[in-house]
């Protein structure tokens, strides 16, 4: 139940923030303007919450569902590791502060060293390139830039 009433809210304001989304200019000069993110990530956020309330309602088991006890070392896990992430930002840049902290999730991911390593390397690389030289948003390079 929930879940059920979290996607609905979800689902509520991913509408409420595509509407104002739009109110700002989607592009500008070829560029993204400020409207184009929020308007990616409301759309994001919307379909997450409705697979979300799809989902919980066709389970008919509650033994699916993790204990929010159990999970709740993650959670501070997570906190600390974004801390982490914010801190090591500027200094370090964009690549190696984003490559830094989505191994650190190893914990959580619980997937093998090699794959952690080399699909973090992966997708920090993708998001630089992307923002970088598609989207032609400078993000920092840190001690890369020296």
């Amino acid at each position: 139940m929930k879940d059920t009433l979290s996607g609905i809210f979800l689902i509520l304001f991913s509408v409420v923030t595509i509407y104002l989304a739009f109110k700002l200019p989607m592009w500008k000069m070829g560029r993204p303007g400020p409207g184009f993110f929020p308007f990616i990530i409301s759309v994001i956020v919307g379909s997450l919450a409705i697979l979300l309330v799809l989902r919980t309602l066709r389970s008919k088991r509650d033994s699916e569902i993790e204990e929010i006890g159990t999970a709740r070392w993650k959670v501070f896990y997570l906190l600390g590791n974004l801390f982490l992430y914010a801190f090591l930002f500027l200094p370090f840049g964009f690549l190696i502060s984003t490559w830094i902290f989505l191994i650190a999730l190893k914990p959580i991911v619980k997937k093998r060293w090699i794959t952690v390593i080399l699909g973090s390397l992966f997708i920090s690389l993708s998001f630089f390139l992307f923002f970088n030289y598609l989207l032609k948003v400078e993000l920092p390079m840190g001690i890369l830039a020296k």
